[in-house]
């Protein structure tokens, strides 16, 4: 897909969001969004202003509904928000680059719209329902399937994951502010919420398999340390000292009042402390042995 396209792609979408954000929000603004949720800035609040409103259908009480009834109302709040993002989606292709707030609230607006999908979900399904029908179809779900779903992770392992990767994905999954102090909250969540994944699944092997979905790294370090003759458990640790390099450097460039020469100290500090680390994982022999597709992440000098 060329660029043009993709992003006009990811513009129709975010303003979908918007649309039915404005629908659900201005009919239920006291309705709580999930725990972690983002709160609405300004630019959010002057979008809402531009987009139509819809009324909210009334429902009946979840209590009250058969298996077949609920099927039915599930689907029909998809297609709902499915008309309301072809609505939505022409309204902005005609304000263009005038859209108030910009791709921020736009990626905001389309945060808010997942959350109001989900508490309109919750109005007919009870929680372990929503609980099923977001591990089939949400982002979150998707993963824990993936990467969990050929091992022997019990399904409240599974769920608890879920869970976990859910809450930070309210937060954080569609924030593209790219400064500093942003960057760095997100790293330090992200990281935490590996922490506690790792302690709900309750091993190695498992964590590992969870792992897959850091991309190609944990894969590459898990290679390297067989190779080596090490521990399954020193491709975590690797993993964990890199996690730990990038969260401190974002650290340093979220302080302002640093100096440039303050910075490129505490760097080299950071850099020094950091292949002691890794030395104390790999040993001399795998330090000398690790290549750039193992250890291009640290400098090392020439």
């Amino acid at each position: 897909m060329k660029k043009p396209a993709l992003v006009l792609l990811v513009l129709v979408l975010v303003v979908a969001g918007i649309g039915v954000a404005v629908w659900r929000a201005r009919e239920s603004s006291a309705r709580p969004g999930p725990a972690g949720a983002m709160p609405e800035t300004k630019s959010d609040a002057a979008a809402r202003r531009t987009l139509p409103v819809r009324p909210r259908p009334k429902l009946p009480p979840a209590g009250s509904l058969s298996a077949a009834e609920k099927a039915t109302l599930v689907d029909q709040i998809k297609r709902d928000y499915d008309e309301i993002r072809a609505k939505a989606a022409a309204d902005y292709a005609a304000a263009g680059t005038a859209f108030p707030g910009g791709l921020s609230a736009f990626l905001r607006q389309l945060a808010l719209l997942e959350r109001e999908k989900r508490a309109d979900f919750a109005t007919v399904l009870s929680p372990r329902e929503l609980e099923d029908l977001e591990l089939r179809e949400s982002t979150a779900g998707q993963l824990v399937q993936r990467f969990l779903g050929d091992t022997v992770a019990s399904e409240e392992q599974r769920r608890a994951v879920f869970r976990l990767q859910r809450n930070f994905d309210d937060k954080f999954a569609l924030t593209f502010d790219v400064s500093p102090p942003i960057l760095f909250q997100r790293e330090s969540e992200r990281q935490a919420t590996q922490r506690a994944i790792s302690q709900a699944l309750g091993n190695e092997e498992l964590f590992g398999a969870w792992l897959r979905g850091e991309g190609s790294d944990y894969t590459t370090f898990r290679g390297f340390v067989a190779q080596q003759g090490l521990p399954v458990n020193a491709a975590i640790e690797l993993w964990a000292a890199k996690n730990d390099f990038t969260l401190r450097r974002l650290e340093l460039a979220a302080q302002p009042q640093l100096s440039a020469d303050q910075i490129r100290s505490a760097q080299a500090a950071l850099v020094q402390e950091s292949l002691s680390r890794v030395l104390g994982i790999l040993g001399p022999a795998g330090l000398q042995a690790a290549g750039p597709d193992v250890l291009g992440w640290l400098p090392r000098g020439k």
